[in-house]
């Protein structure tokens, strides 16, 4: 409680400032960072009948809607966790995280160019991504790094298991 009773108005302020943040500022990932990870699953993901530099772009759409939404639906406490490597979750917080907030992105976002399966993979992995980058000793480049190593399933009708090792595959930091 001794945090509580330190805690000024200029940290309230602060609160303030993130929770009730314009859209155009909700978002914990950098400009370089969005555009990094786009490009990255722009290596793994095909979308047919569409030039690279269009997929990209979508892609990069895909990566700032599930930005502003776990900047609306994670205290912004755990989501700059991505940014630091001395600070994070662990292992077990980390695939309750990815599994929960998977299923609800994928309520409440809606990618009517991907089949819904599809979606929902797409989404989950990106998750995956960004909260492996927040857990204990990762930051988002290494969680990006094991990305590139996975493979995205191409299949429409992967289930849940499939989709864990998935999430197990990239939850183990790089030896």
């Amino acid at each position: 409680m001794e945090a509580l009773a330190n805690f000024t108005k200029e940290d309230l302020i602060k609160v303030l400032d993130g929770y009730f943040a314009p859209p155009q500022k909700r978002s914990m990932m950098t400009h370089e960072e969005i555009v990094d990870l786009a490009k990255r699953l722009n290596k793994k993901i095909n979308v047919p009948l569409i030039s690279e530099k269009k997929e990209e772009k979508i892609l990069i759409k895909i990566v700032l809607k599930i930005d502003r939404f776990l900047y609306d639906n994670l205290p912004n406490e755990i989501y700059d966790l991505i940014h630091s490597m001395d600070k994070g979750i662990d292992d077990e917080e980390a695939k309750r995280l990815i599994n929960r907030l998977a299923k609800l992105a994928n309520e409440k976002i809606d990618i009517p160019y991907i089949p819904e399966q599809m979606e929902y993979i797409a989404i989950r992995f990106i998750i995956g991504i960004i909260i492996n980058a927040a857990r204990k000793a990762w930051n988002l480049k290494m969680a990006q790094d094991e990305m590139d190593r996975a493979d995205i399933p191409a299949e429409k009708s992967i289930n849940e298991s499939q989709l864990e090792h998935l999430v197990l595959k990239t939850a183990s930091p790089v030896s």
